[in-house]
């Protein structure tokens, strides 16, 4: 099943080259691995029954990316326009390499890692969202008109604090606005402001919830080592107790008569 996937992968590739895109070949292989992969589903609904079957979170992803990929097949037997939207079910197929992520090794411990992650960064995103809408409301307010093209309007001014978040353009919009002014206060005062931005938002705010992401997402080796900590601990305490309670040798009444 790996390999189908591999291959699957491999020709979905390979279609989306401008040369190779209407490729007979191609496009009737890349259906032959839809039939495949929903003689898999109705194979293992057989064997597992519909219980079991949709017991397994994966089964359930598989099941509704086949699904999903099902409409591609009428694609080959009608001509469909490129301007109509069921065009759009051609990209299901690459929504099938996603099943690619089955095959990893502890892929569940990694996706349980990521939703811990996303659980603990919750508060940490949120406060960045607040940070970044009254950071882009006040540059809004200085410097719509010195550079509208950054800050003309909140949209437009949300979205270039967010760069200067991720430390994308923190020189190239200060100084952009700094270009035409005269006054060396002007300057200044811009240069410190977006400095402050920077720090705030790029290196605290989008740090911590980097340095939390990480934390959380390798948590179950921290979890793994404690325990492993503990038992020799214990194991340790248990020895030592032993060792404690053995009686001490006396001497033999041999050596005492001597």
């Amino acid at each position: 099943m790996l390999i189908a996937v591999i291959l699957n992968a491999a020709v979905i590739f390979a279609l989306y080259f401008p040369s190779l895109r209407d490729n007979a070949r191609l496009l009737t292989l890349d259906h032959a691995f839809i039939v495949f992969f929903l003689t898999e589903v109705i194979v293992k609904l057989a064997v597992l029954k519909p219980k079991a079957y949709f017991g397994s979170a994966w089964n359930r992803f598989d099941f509704l990316i086949i699904m999903g990929s099902l409409p591609v097949l009428f694609l080959a037997v009608f001509d469909v326009p490129d301007t109509t939207l069921l065009i759009l079910l051609r990209l299901f197929r690459l929504v099938r390499l996603v099943r690619f992520l089955r095959f990893i090794p502890n892929i569940d411990q990694v996706i349980q890692g990521l939703g811990r992650a996303l659980k603990a960064s919750v508060l940490i995103l949120a406060a960045l969202v607040f940070l970044n809408l009254m950071l882009a409301l006040i540059t809004c307010h200085f410097y719509a008109e010195v550079a509208p093209q950054y800050f003309g309007n909140p949209w437009v001014s949300i979205y270039s604090v967010f760069q200067l978040f991720t430390l994308e353009g923190w020189n190239e919009i200060p100084a952009a606005i700094t270009a035409g002014s005269d006054s060396p206060l002007m300057v200044g005062m811009t240069r410190f402001y977006f400095s402050l931005v920077v720090i705030l938002g790029g290196i605290f705010g989008i740090g911590l919830a980097n340095a939390v992401f990480v934390d959380e997402m390798t948590m179950d080796n921290t979890k793994t080592l404690e325990r492993k900590v503990d038992v020799l601990t214990q194991e340790i305490r248990a020895l030592r107790a032993a060792v404690e309670e053995r009686p001490v040798p006396t001497d033999s009444p041999a050596t005492d008569a001597s």
